[in-house]
C-alpha cells in the first residue's frame, strides 16, 4: 500500500505534463495551420488575379488547355502536404504513435 501511495503523485505529474502536451501542441497546431492557409489563400489570390489581368483570349486558351484544372491540382498538393506535415507533428506528441 507505501508503494501505491508513493506513485500517486507522480502518476498526477505524468498526467498533468502529457496534457499540458497535449494542449501545447494542438494550439501550435491550430495556429500554424492558420498561418499556412491565409498565405496559401493570399498566394491563390495573387495567381487569380494575375490571370484575371490577362488579355480575355489568352486567358480563355489557357482555360481550354487546363491550367485552371492544373492550379487546382497544385493547391489542393499544397493543402494536403501542409494538413500532413501538421498532423504528424500533432501526431508526436500523443503517446502510443
Amino acid at each position: 500500500m507505501p508503494v501505491v501511495a508513493a506513485l500517486i503523485p507522480l502518476l498526477g505529474i505524468l498526467l498533468r505534463m502529457l496534457i499540458v502536451r497535449i494542449i501545447v501542441a494542438t494550439g501550435a497546431t491550430f495556429v500554424t495551420y492558420a498561418g499556412y492557409m491565409v498565405a496559401l489563400n493570399t498566394f491563390k489570390g495573387y495567381v487569380a488575379d494575375a490571370m484575371i489581368s490577362m488579355p480575355a483570349d489568352i486567358y480563355n486558351l489557357l482555360l481550354i488547355g487546363g491550367v485552371g484544372q492544373g492550379l487546382g491540382y497544385l493547391f489542393g498538393a499544397f493543402a494536403f502536404r501542409l494538413t500532413m506535415n501538421l498532423l504528424n507533428k500533432f501526431t508526436f506528441i500523443l503517446p502510443g504513435s
